[in-house]
């Protein structure tokens, strides 16, 4: 149960209307995500969604007592996405190549994927807080644990961590709002191995 909500598979959605289709909580969560990798928080609203979506506000209403109870929503998938992400990363063995793995996916990774710089803005709002404190604090530790393996100190493996976590929300502020700032082509190959030697530990 998530925000006093049964899970779908009890709790199912009102018969649709006519031409409508039924919706469960997770359309609506996947849809609020979407709209915030696109355009921020504040597209978060129901009726756009609903719109977007091809049904009624009722049909929120639902499955959702407010907003906040959607952001939270949508904030959950978020947070199994980025859980992915590490898993994905942490099946390469070679703690050398997974730094290189995941700063490869910090410039070719789907646009908009990681939405920590639209939370970094709201960091004050009572739900994205919270959800931006646990998935920054994972990835800094699972950073500085790489870097361990590496060679460093503790002290030293979490500053290099948190430097790096800095250059990814860099990469992934740019990308979305300033993409031609990046080198193309060769250059951007080049670019990516200047990026990854700054990051590199030295022990």
């Amino acid at each position: 149960m998530r925000n006093g909500v049964p899970p779908d598979s009890v709790r199912t959605d009102r018969p649709a209307r006519s031409g409508r289709r039924t919706l469960s909580r997770d359309d609506w969560a996947r849809a609020a995500l979407e709209a915030m990798r696109e355009s921020g928080l504040g597209a978060i609203a129901v009726e756009p969604l609903a719109e977007r979506l091809g049904t009624t506000k009722g049909s929120f209403y639902w499955h959702f007592k407010d907003r906040d109870a959607l952001i939270h929503a949508a904030l959950e998938l978020w947070v199994e996405e980025s859980d992915a992400m590490m898993a994905a990363a942490a099946r390469i063995t070679d703690p050398a190549e997974r730094g290189r793995w995941l700063t490869e996916f910090a410039f070719t990774g789907p646009q908009g994927a990681d939405i920590s710089t639209t939370l970094l803005v709201h960091s004050a709002h009572p739900v994205v807080g919270p959800f931006l404190e646990r998935v920054t604090e994972q990835r800094i530790a699972w950073g500085a644990s790489l870097n361990e393996e590496l060679g460093l100190a503790p002290d030293a493996a979490r500053q290099h961590a948190l430097a790096a976590w800095m250059v990814a929300v860099g990469i992934a502020l740019v990308r979305r709002g300033a993409p031609q700032l990046l080198p193309q082509g060769e250059e951007s190959d080049a670019f990516k191995r200047y990026i990854m030697e700054l990051l590199r530990p030295r022990p």
